[in-house]
């Protein structure tokens, strides 16, 4: 068919022929059978309690691992490595936190190590959200140390331990690691950031519209805290585990972050409340007489 006699939206495609007896294509994301499948259920899926929202990240991660350009990654380090000492020494350090959830038992309330030891002693779950392994190169050891700091940042960001409230650790990377690498290197550190989170503002308008907005008012304050703060993948924090909240953020350069409540949010969002509108007050109770 000619191009006059398509809508104007249809005009200008190309045919590629190719000897390929399965589906390929330019992206090497959309050629994986497996990122294929998280992407389309996370865009389109309802939330539902039957199968939880992170029943398909190991598969998931384990793809994102194989189709990355690795060789390319440690260029880019290397790269970023000459002018910035202090990232240097870091990747050579490779230093990983061995912390478990009762070395924080002690610690004080309202302490990073306090909030994140009352997490997870409510839903008797440890601190390796992966197993630890050793590092064979930088990016391993990029990718482990982030798994290590991922609830650190959530109490940093102020974001819940409830999926609205994933959003904020989410885009707190994004905003500081554009910030601090080349968009190159940060988009390549944030594949799996980007396929695990994004979904949920496609899914989000779709079957939740009364949460769309406020979804997009925390990606955007968690974006500007991680763009304004100093590079938060550096420090041991698992060292300051006693330090009050406030002063871990002021001590860490987290700037402009505040403690955000998405419990209710995250009900609705979770199938675990059927309406976002809080519960009526209920009446006070009169006296027999």
């Amino acid at each position: 068919m000619k191009d006059e006699d398509l809508p104007y939206l249809q005009r200008g495609r190309q045919v590629i022929e190719t000897p390929s007896s399965i589906l390929i294509s330019s992206s090497k994301y959309l050629n994986d059978y497996r990122i294929r499948e998280w992407v389309t259920n996370q865009c389109l899926k309802r939330n539902g309690r039957d199968c939880p929202n992170t029943y398909g990240i190991p598969p998931l991660i384990e793809a994102v691992r194989e189709v990355q350009d690795h060789t390319r990654i440690e260029a880019l380090f290397d790269e970023a490595r000459r002018d910035w000492p202090e990232f240097d020494r870091w990747l050579d350090d490779r230093w990983l936190s061995r912390i478990t959830r009762d070395d924080m038992k002690s610690c004080p309330e309202g302490s990073v190590g306090g909030i994140w030891y009352a997490w997870l002693s409510s839903g008797n779950m440890q601190v390796d959200i992966i197993p630890t392994f050793e590092p064979r190169s930088s990016f391993e050891y990029f990718f482990l140390r982030g798994v290590q700091i991922h609830d650190i940042m959530h109490i940093l960001s102020g974001g819940g331990f409830d999926g609205i409230g994933e959003i904020m650790p989410a885009f707190l990377k994004y905003g500081n690691l554009f910030r601090h690498f080349t968009p190159e290197l940060a988009g390549l550190l944030n594949v799996q950031n980007t396929l695990l989170t994004i979904p949920m503002f496609m899914r989000g308008p779709l079957h939740y519209p009364e949460l769309f907005t406020t979804m997009w008012d925390l990606a955007s304050y968690a974006m500007n805290v991680g763009r304004d703060s100093d590079a938060l993948f550096l420090p041991r924090y698992e060292e300051y585990m006693d330090l009050p909240l406030e002063e871990a953020r002021r001590k860490f350069g987290v700037r402009g972050a505040r403690s955000i409540d998405t419990a209710r949010e995250s009900a609705y969002w979770d199938d675990r409340s059927a309406t976002l509108e809080p519960p009526p007050l209920q009446p006070d109770a009169v006296a027999a007489e």
